[in-house]
């Protein structure tokens, strides 16, 4: 988040305070919280704003604090309703969705069976998707209704499971391509948000281990003494400061988006697994959040196409330009 923007700075702390209320047990109150937040149309709220991206970068990454589930979910509308507003603007076709807000956008999974194949999330009751193909760098539109399931309603997941994720994937004769300018601008988007969720999550697992690490004692004193735990948690605050830098390099444009989003989907993994070595063998038991930011972090690295896909695109246009005999 670039600059001081007061009113920015005010509407984040009504959100937080709301959010810290929110007691987790019912994924679909958090929904209803959002909304009157006036959370859910920001990034048509502030779509006239030189900042707008900082505003939805900033509410995505405080919402991911207490709930990288809905914040992913609030990333993939935001993303497509931008990608959505950009397309009206180029005047394409796009009369029979324009009127549409409660949308989200996906990467398509390049190992799916079937094209234009991705796993959304629905907990804020999407009534179009937009599919993002890293591999053509090309977007389609599609209603809900149109779409077919690859899995059962409830499938159980072990990650982001407060998002309500479905697999599902086109019908090829219903859909609307998109210009490829928005189809740019709704990825990097995506990348910038869903990178903002685990920075959020990150800084979530980390706190959450200082405090452990300053209350748990050993030997007549708290753990966070030992040289050995608190080289792991400076190293912890490192990583996480490193996502947090790329990602205001990246929302101003002067860093790329696949870069940040395989930086930050490392980093959050990594730092939920050093959490747990923190708690110790608490650490893997519900009781304590930090198994299940773990399973988050690991899910969300896996929405994006999987790290090794992010890595292959960077690569390609690091030294792509490269040539040689063989």
């Amino acid at each position: 988040m670039t600059g001081r923007n007061v009113e920015r700075d005010d509407f984040l702390a009504v959100l937080t305070k709301r959010l810290a209320a929110w007691d987790g047990s019912d994924a679909h109150a958090i929904r209803s919280l959002l909304r009157t937040a006036d959370v859910l149309d920001l990034a048509q709220e502030t779509a006239g704003l030189d900042d707008a991206v900082d505003w939805l970068v900033a509410t995505v990454r405080t919402t991911a604090y207490f709930s990288p589930a809905a914040a992913f979910a609030l990333g993939g509308r935001f993303a497509a309703q931008r990608g959505l507003a950009a397309a009206e603007a180029a005047d394409r076709d796009v009369a029979d969705l324009t009127d549409l807000t409660d949308l989200t956008s996906a990467v398509t999974n390049p190992t799916a069976h079937r094209p234009w194949t991705a796993t959304v999330p629905t907990l804020l009751a999407p009534a179009a998707v937009v599919f993002l193909d890293r591999g053509t760098r090309s977007a389609v539109l599609a209603r809900w209704d149109a779409l077919v399931a690859e899995d059962a309603e409830g499938t159980r997941r072990t990650g982001l499971r407060a998002a309500a994720l479905r697999t599902v994937r086109l019908d090829d004769t219903l859909l609307t391509a998109l210009p490829d300018a928005v189809a740019r601008r709704t990825t990097r988007d995506w990348d910038l948000f869903t990178s903002a969720v685990g920075l959020g999550l990150a800084e979530k697992a980390l706190d959450t281990a200082e405090n452990y690490a300053r209350e748990r004692r050993q030997f007549g004193s708290p753990i966070g003494t030992f040289a050995g735990l608190r080289a792991m948690l400076a190293e912890m605050r490192i990583r996480v400061c490193a996502v947090r830098v790329m990602l205001d390099a990246a929302a101003a444009g002067d860093l790329d988006t696949e870069e940040l989003l395989a930086q930050a989907g490392r980093a959050a993994v990594d730092i939920c697994l050093d959490a747990i070595q923190v708690h110790g063998g608490y650490g893997y038991i519900d009781e304590y959040p930090v198994a299940g930011l773990l399973r988050d972090a690991v899910s969300l690295r896996a929405r994006g196409g999987g790290r090794r896909s992010l890595l292959a695109q960077v690569a390609a246009r690091g030294f792509g330009h490269l040539g040689g005999d063989a």
